[in-house]
């Protein structure tokens, strides 16, 4: 018979062998509170990029519209020109204000998008930091008693973002 290396006897029959308990102790509550809190940052992580995208997609949509109408009237404008001459001065200037405005349109869209990553990534720094207390604390009773001092001190405190956009209660 084949065991896996999952098996809980075989796992169990290493432990001592690595110098780890057989009977570890630690906190089931804390533990679990911690999982919870990294589902609540993960949620808050996924409404934050699902906002981001609809928030990016709303923006694209309208400088679409906007790039139409002035396509609409370059083209317009350019048929009403004189000479030749004044046709191709006209239609050079409009293409570079509608580059330009494409170009504006397009950063400012990455920059939704990127405010969007970097508040995630703090989001997931926090908690990661956090976690990695809390696991600490949960195996161990004075890391426990280490991380409650720190959570009652109020500069250890993090002050809560207000998402923006959202209306308040």
């Amino acid at each position: 018979m084949v065991r896996s290396f999952f098996d809980p006897s075989l796992i169990k029959q290493m432990m001592p062998k690595q110098g780890i308990s057989t009977n570890p102790v630690f906190d089931l509550k804390s533990i679990m509170e911690t999982q919870r809190k990294n589902m609540q940052a993960m949620t808050e992580i996924m409404q934050l990029g699902m906002e981001s995208m609809q928030q990016a997609a709303s923006r694209q949509a309208e400088l679409v519209g906007r790039m139409v109408q002035d396509n609409s009237s370059y083209a317009s404008t350019i048929m009403t020109e004189g000479t030749p001459e004044q046709k191709v001065q006209r239609q050079a200037e409009l293409v570079r204000k509608s580059y330009e405005a494409t170009v504006a349109g397009a950063r400012e869209v990455g920059d939704i998008i990127s405010k969007s990553g970097e508040e995630a990534a703090e989001i997931i720094n926090r908690r990661v930091s956090a976690s990695l207390t809390e696991f600490k604390a949960a195996f161990d009773p004075k890391a426990a008693a280490a991380a409650a001092q720190d959570d009652d001190r109020p500069a250890a405190k993090a002050p809560a973002k207000k998402a923006k956009g959202k209306k308040a209660a």
